[in-house]
């Protein structure tokens, strides 16, 4: 019974809404008419208090004239309404809202149809004082009414010279809807959703309708000023419809004809229309969809001081999110900042301008830090995943657009900060190098050759490397060395792109020019003259070149070795094209010019290579024969089993030592070119190895590590299987090995 009362309300207050114009008229009229009754019926007393206080007789009121009221009326009234409707006519060009607000205005409303009335009031009692004997009419029209029309003309003409200001219609708008929401949490409102669906839709039409009318401003208005205020107003009003929304009739969420009928849906397939009414997301969709509307219209119009606006204020939306604890519309909110970074990113591609990009990453930074104080660990690991994806593409364009560098280094920058507000946090140590591992893979694009950028970009002018040994620096204040050592490890993979000299180079030049480097910038960004590359912790700089230069010495023992190993798959590679005809795929070339610059980059001067065949390089060779022969290549498992097997059977081996043998070992392997001449020469080392007198158990430790490489990827070759039964028949051991089935493991059986 309530809900049928409430709707019936509901309706009514819709019909006032509806009929303002006739409403207004009707309550002006009975208004007049009240009024002139009652001044006929005390007009003895106020004629007696006239005569009392002013002297005035009654034979004076008689002799007012009535001639000159309908011209006065007639000019009070082409003056306000000719001010009207110049007034609203051109400010409705840019606003077309500002007509359907006058035309609801009870204010604008009243004060017309008075003067309509009030100037007919004059035209009939002029004609009918006598016969009516009514001279108190003629006295209330000549000194009330017109007496108030005419006063309040001006200050009423002012008034609609404000009204029409776009931003008054903007604050109007606004608040239309702001009042439709408050509305919506109401008893009576919420229970005549349940009554009648055109209730519903009603109330979906007016603040869907409204929230297009504040876009349709955005796109006419060219004001800095306005743009802002409109910005501003939808954001208020989405953070204020997110907060509320619990209160809503569920009814309200329902997709009906209102909301697919908007434009902002047309595009939607009816899976996505399903989605949307499950998650009572619409509304919330629509205002995203219009935030990256302007934001496209924003940055193509240069206006970056407007379009970094709209980031802003998703940071105010997504901090709504996480105090009412709605992670659906958070996540909303994270898609949005992605689709700002795809739109700036798009922009700056096409005309090489990084500027929003640069402040867009100071706002989805903020977005990330409001997560870090909320303690949401999974949404800041989100968004680093985001920015990894992000700088990754931007790596890869700015080969092409130098200037794009910076967007890297300053995404880099943003999230140094997170890390160090993360610390402060006190994360625990998994979930920050886990980050940590996300900001050091910002510059490294999956699949992508750094062959082509310029070796400054990469050396002691590489700006990512630079943030990050301040990050390093700030774990060393902290006493967190293993998250240096980290930002360390990863700073030594240049390593494959410098020689050991160039590199120590580059880092001095970085811990140099980390040193000199102040918090301020000699130049102004839309930032101010922050300095990115700034790093307070100096103290820590030469334990940082310490820890740095005492890993690049084991990383080198490393590169050493894995460079005599690349150089097999690069004689892979050679031998695959030679037979193809000096045909590659593209795949296989760029793997090859890879291998070979790694290779170069590890190259030793020619007299440091070893010119002397020694049986130490017969033991080499026919390790390396077993590892490469079977399925030409050789992975990690199969290095190990190399280097400790040689350990073992060659006394006094170092790491030098064995890279310069291995080298020697690989070197002759490439030179035989021929698969049958790499074979014979496996044949007669194994036939040195027995000849230089090792001892049964040596050799018996050979032929393990023969089987250990085989199994070593598990997968056995026959090729494997055919090699190791020739070393045994060479020789001449007392042991069988078996015929491995799928799944099965070479051993000795006997």
């Amino acid at each position: 019974m309530m809900e049928k009362i409430y709707s019936l309300l509901v309706k009514f207050n819709s019909l006032q809404f509806k009929y303002r114009t006739f409403i207004s008229f009707f309550l002006v009229l009975v208004g007049i008419l009240i009024t002139d009754v009652l001044f006929n019926s005390y007009y003895s007393s106020i004629v007696n208090f006239l005569d009392h206080q002013f002297n005035i007789v009654f034979d004076d009121h008689k002799n007012v004239d009535l001639t000159f009221a309908p011209e006065i009326w007639g000019g009070v009234l082409a003056m306000v309404l000719g001010t009207l409707i110049i007034v609203i006519a051109i400010a409705a060009e840019s606003s077309p809202k500002l007509m359907d607000l006058f035309v609801k205005d009870w204010m604008s409303l009243c004060y017309v149809w008075f003067l309509i009335i009030a100037s007919l009031h004059s035209m009939v009692i002029m004609y009918y004082v006598e016969p009516l004997n009514r001279i108190s009419s003629v006295i209330l029209n000549t000194y009330v009414y017109l007496f108030f029309a005419s006063i309040f003309a001006l200050p009423y003409i002012f008034y609609i010279l404000l009204y029409s200001k776009t931003s008054n219609v903007v604050a109007t708008i606004s608040g239309i809807i702001q009042n439709f929401i408050h509305k919506m949490e109401t008893p009576s409102i919420n229970s005549a959703m349940n009554d009648d669906i055109v209730i519903v839709e009603e109330y979906q039409k007016e603040i869907m309708g409204s929230l297009d009318q504040l876009d349709d401003l955005l796109s006419f208005i060219e004001f800095k000023e306005t743009q802002t205020e409109i910005i501003r107003e939808i954001s208020t009003i989405i953070q204020m419809y997110i907060r509320e929304k619990p209160g809503f009739n569920q009814n309200f969420f329902k997709l009906t004809p209102t909301i697919r009928g908007n434009a902002t849906f047309r595009t939607y397939t009816e899976i996505q229309y399903q989605e949307m009414a499950d998650t009572c997301t619409f509304y919330e969709i629509k205002t995203f969809r219009l935030l990256g509307n302007a934001y496209i219209k924003m940055i193509e119009n240069d206006r970056f001081d407007i379009a970094s606006l709209i980031p802003a204020e998703l940071i105010d939306i997504g901090e709504t999110c996480l105090e009412v604890e709605d992670d659906m519309i958070l996540g909303n909110v994270n898609i949005r900042f992605n689709t700002l970074f795809r739109f700036a990113m798009k922009h700056a591609y096409k005309n090489n301008e990084p500027r929003n990009l640069y402040n867009l990453a100071f706002h989805y930074s903020n977005m990330i830090q409001e997560y870090i104080k909320a303690d949401r660990v999974d949404m800041a690991k989100y968004c680093y995943d985001k920015f990894k994806f992000y700088a990754n593409d931007i790596y890869k364009n700015s080969e092409k657009n130098p200037s794009l560098y910076f967007i890297v280094d300053t995404l880099t920058f943003e999230l140094r900060k997170c890390q160090v507000l993360i610390h402060e946090s006190g994360w625990s140590d998994e979930d920050q190098i886990d980050l940590l591992k996300l900001i050091l893979q910002l510059d490294k694009p999956p699949g992508y050759s750094k062959e082509g950028v310029d070796k400054g970009i990469l050396g002691g002018n590489n700006g990512t490397r630079r943030i990050q040994i301040g990050l390093a620096l700030f774990y060393l204040s902290v006493d967190k060395k293993e998250f240096a050592a980290a930002i360390a490890e990863d700073y030594l993979d240049d390593l494959a792109y410098f020689d050991e000299k160039t590199f120590k180079q580059n880092a001095n030049t970085q811990c140099f020019l980390l040193s000199i480097f102040g918090p301020t910038f000699w130049e102004d960004t839309d930032r101010g003259n922050l300095n990115i590359y700034f790093a307070p912790e100096k103290d820590q700089l030469e334990p940082f070149k310490e820890l740095l230069f005492g890993l690049m010495d084991k990383r080198l023992e490393a590169l050493e070795r894995d460079a005599q190993f690349l150089s097999l798959e690069v004689d892979k590679l050679m031998q695959k094209r030679q037979k193809q005809d000096g045909y590659l795929n593209e795949a296989d070339k760029e793997r090859l010019e890879d291998l070979q610059r790694k290779i170069s980059a590890r190259e030793k001067p020619e007299e440091e290579e070893p010119s002397e065949w020694t049986v130490d390089h017969d033991v080499l060779y026919a390790l390396l024969s077993i590892a490469f022969f079977a399925d030409q290549e050789i992975d990690e498992s199969e290095k190990n089993v190399i280097y400790e097997t040689y350990g073992e059977l060659v006394q006094d081996v170092t790491e030098d030592s064995f890279n310069i043998d291995f080298g020697t070992a690989t070197k002759k392997f490439i030179e035989l070119e021929k698969e049958d001449s790499r074979q014979k020469q496996y044949e007669i080392s194994l036939v040195n190895i027995k000849a230089s007198e090792a001892e049964p158990d040596q050799l018996q430790k050979m032929l393990t590590a023969f089987i250990d490489i085989a199994n070593a990827d598990e997968f056995i070759h026959e090729n494997e299987v055919m090699l190791i039964q020739n070393a045994i028949d060479i020789w001449e051991l007392d042991a069988r090995i078996n015929d491995p089935k799928s799944d099965e493991r070479l051993k000795i059986t006997s």
